[in-house]
């Protein structure tokens, strides 16, 4: 966690020092959703099988453009993670979701209305609720099976993809990977990773 807190530190920092150098050329302001594929890591030796499932994600962003290629990016996005459990003949499921605040530098390939993206930084996890259908049918928060899940959790994020740039608003489609960087329980070395794809439309806030 410490790691992943410097790797933050130094993302906003440098995204600052940018801006402080040269004012900001213009803002984006945004949202965008699409679907989110878990994968748990490190899966605890009682399990038998582990199924990997997929999600939504939704949520907005701003990008703030400080050079003519570079920009900081942040975020605040409503996630969600699943995955199937499998011990012994019995089968349930497990969802936690995030709200899940992203930070990045990017970097804008071309100039024109087409414009490749690619870009990377950290992501911040905060816990909104943790359930378990042990295969009932029916849910119960993930206490009362005693998985003790921790609040906070840290990801790398890696990815890229294409922005169209119009007049007024800019339209993108990304492809990312979340690489998880702390344990998503406290008596366990499990950790979640995860694709997403993501589409968004932007409005442009400044020159």
């Amino acid at each position: 966690m410490n790691r992943a807190m410097f790797a933050a530190a130094v993302v906003l920092c440098l995204g600052f020092a940018g801006i402080s150098d040269a004012q900001a050329q213009g803002f984006t302001l945004g949202a965008q959703g699409g679907y989110n594929y878990a994968q748990l890591s490190d899966v605890p030796t009682d399990l038998d099988d582990v199924g990997d499932k997929g999600s939504f994600v939704v949520g907005a962003f701003l990008d703030i453009q400080f050079h003519e290629t570079l920009f900081l990016g942040v975020e605040g996005n409503y996630v969600e993670y699943k995955n199937e459990l499998t011990a012994g003949t019995e089968t349930g499921d497990i969802k936690q979701a995030y709200i899940q605040v992203p930070a990045v530098l990017g970097a804008r390939l071309l100039t024109g209305m087409i414009q490749p993206v690619v870009y990377g930084g950290v992501t911040a996890n905060f816990e909104t609720t943790c359930e378990i259908d042990p295969g009932t049918g029916t849910t119960e928060d993930c206490s009362v099976d005693t998985v003790d899940t921790k609040n906070v959790t840290w990801n790398a994020v890696f990815g890229g993809g294409v922005n169209i740039s119009l007049a007024m608003i800019v339209l993108n489609a990304d492809l990312r990977y979340n690489l998880g960087l702390s344990k998503a329980a406290e008596d366990e070395d499990t950790k979640w990773n995860s694709w997403m794809a993501l589409v968004g439309i932007g409005f442009k806030l400044g020159n």
